[in-house]
């Protein structure tokens, strides 16, 4: 703003305004600005008189307000008034001019002027100029509540499908997981197969990672926090990386195996690092060649280093891992580094992953914090700082050891998919146990009320349609109270039994599972101890 001196010798401030005034007199834009001055603005204006040099200027750069006169010799307030609103911006539009018909006032103010100032009375144009910007303020702001309410509505419908996808895509990996581990146990430890097997082992279990990051997305999950090595992780997921980015970006992977461990859920730190991945391959673009870096290292951080880590004030001197991901991209201007973790920010015409508000969430919940080094033409660099942990990565998971138990009775096992239903079936009778099986919650119910006095367990889904699972339990508990029940769901226990008196039943299994996590579960609950495997 500029000083400006009143009648009365007191200072003010002139308040900066942009404005288009559409006038094909110079005098008369002057006379214009002078009573805008004399308003308490300070008018920087642009003028122009014919139909394309208003379409030009529009295209070039935007206004806080315009100003046009009603009659030109080339074209109307009312036609420039539709150039203007062609655009699709909500500029303030002011007509000036002198004597008219009231009848010509009321057709322009219904195309969309905003007001109407008569030459004679150019007094009251900065009172016009005040009342229209501070609407335009308004309507702004109103605009940006409702496209927050509509994107937070698409993500509560993202959620919902994320948690119904992560749910049956669960389900599915239930048959995988059990399936292979079951052929893991009957095959000789020495079998040619025994390294594919694994191997699917491992991708379907990291295919688990991935569905509890839906579903923690769709508030049906929680995190799991255990000693994660940072370098395995990005090693784990290079070919998903690669599939995710264009064939023009060279991804490279600098990765230190011996960084420290952290304690992190790792499918949390396979979205984070996937989300800067593609971020940085979007930020070269698909025309021209570029390269994604991928780092990790071991620093030790202290009250210096930590000035330019958001968040600051939260971390602490003393060890960390670092993980770098840097791009030969676009990069990025000092005003966009500002809004870049803002909600809703993006400079893409559509948005893609979690985006960067999302991963800051991830960093700080995990006591981490983020360096951002950009400039624009030169790339970008996003660097997280993770608290470094003296956990041991656990290794691979093993089968065998002891023999796992031998069982005798009859599990009755209710479940919608046949898939579940098949594999428990299989896994069960493996050892010992006889297995009926009920795709519907009625028809476990009726079978119960046959045979309840020779089963010994029932292994009961928690979401099934018309009768759910704790329908089930009731009906169950009025006909014996004794009979052990382990409930099953895709969802996090603490969402899937929820309003469920846990004194109602034995225990609980997280889909998907393995062929010995049932077992394990099977034998506590029927008091035979842990089963190993």
């Amino acid at each position: 703003m500029k000083p400006l001196i009143s009648e009365s010798g007191a200072y003010a401030e002139l308040k900066a305004i942009e404005i288009l005034i559409i006038e094909d007199s110079d005098d008369d834009a002057t006379l214009l600005c002078e009573e805008l001055k004399r308003g308490g603005y300070d008018p920087v204006f642009q003028r122009v008189e014919t139909a394309e040099d208003l379409r030009k200027i529009l295209s070039q750069r935007d206004f806080d307000m315009i100003v046009s006169d009603y009659s030109l010799p080339q074209f109307t307030a009312r036609e420039a008034l539709k150039i203007v609103q062609a655009t699709g911006r909500d500029i303030p539009f002011i007509v000036v001019s002198g004597s008219v018909r009231e009848s010509t006032i009321v057709e322009t103010m219904r195309a969309g002027a905003r007001d109407y100032v008569m030459k004679e009375n150019l007094t009251r144009l900065p009172l016009a100029v005040e009342r229209e910007l501070e609407e335009a303020a308004e309507r702004k702001q109103h605009r940006e509540i409702e496209e927050q309410l509509r994107h937070t509505q698409r993500l509560e419908s993202l959620g919902v499908l994320a948690g119904g996808v992560a749910h049956d895509f669960n389900n599915l990996l239930t048959g995988i997981l059990g399936n292979v581990s079951l052929v893991m146990e009957e095959a000789p430890r020495d079998a040619h197969f025994q390294p594919m097997l694994q191997n699917a082992m491992r991708a379907a279990e990291q295919a688990a990672n991935l569905t509890r990051q839906m579903l923690a997305y769709a508030g049906k999950g929680q995190f799991y926090l255990e000693a994660v090595n940072l370098s395995a992780v990005a090693r784990d997921i290079r070919a998903l990386l690669l599939a995710s980015i264009s064939k023009n970006v060279d991804l490279i992977l600098d990765l230190d195996d011996r960084v420290p461990a952290v304690e992190a859920d790792r499918g949390q730190m396979q979205q984070l690092l996937m989300n800067f991945v593609i971020n940085g391959a979007e930020a070269i673009g698909p025309e021209r060649a570029g390269t994604v870096l991928v780092s990790t290292r071991a620093r030790r951080l202290d009250y210096g280093e930590l000035r330019n880590v958001f968040p600051r004030e939260d971390l602490l001197p003393g060890d960390y891992v670092c993980l770098e991901v840097r791009d030969t991209g676009a990069g990025m201007d000092a005003e966009t580094q500002k809004k870049i973790f803002d909600p809703f920010f993006s400079t893409k015409f559509t948005g893609r992953g979690l985006g960067l508000s999302a991963v800051m969430g991830i960093v700080r919940s995990h006591k981490g914090g983020i360096r951002v080094e950009s400039e624009r033409g030169k790339g970008s660099k996003f660097t997280v700082f993770l608290p470094a942990s003296d956990r041991v990565v656990a290794g691979p998971r093993k089968n065998g050891g002891q023999e796992p138990h031998v069982f005798e009775g009859m599990v009755l096992v209710i479940d919608d998919e046949e898939t579940i239903r098949l594999t428990a079936k299989a896994i069960l009778e493996k050892y010992g146990l006889h297995v009926l099986l009920a795709e519907t919650g009625r028809a476990g119910v009726d079978t119960f009320r046959r045979l309840g006095e020779k089963i010994s367990l029932v292994l009961l889904d928690v979401t099934m349609p018309l009768m759910s699972g704790h329908e089930v339990l009731i009906e169950i508990r009025k006909i014996r109270q004794d009979t052990p029940v382990i409930f099953s769901s895709g969802y996090d226990e603490e969402d899937a039994l929820q309003g469920i008196d846990q004194r109602e039943f034995t225990g609980f299994l997280q889909k998907p599972y393995t062929a010995s996590q049932l077992l394990r579960r099977v034998a506590q609950a029927m008091g035979k101890g842990a089963a190993t495997g």
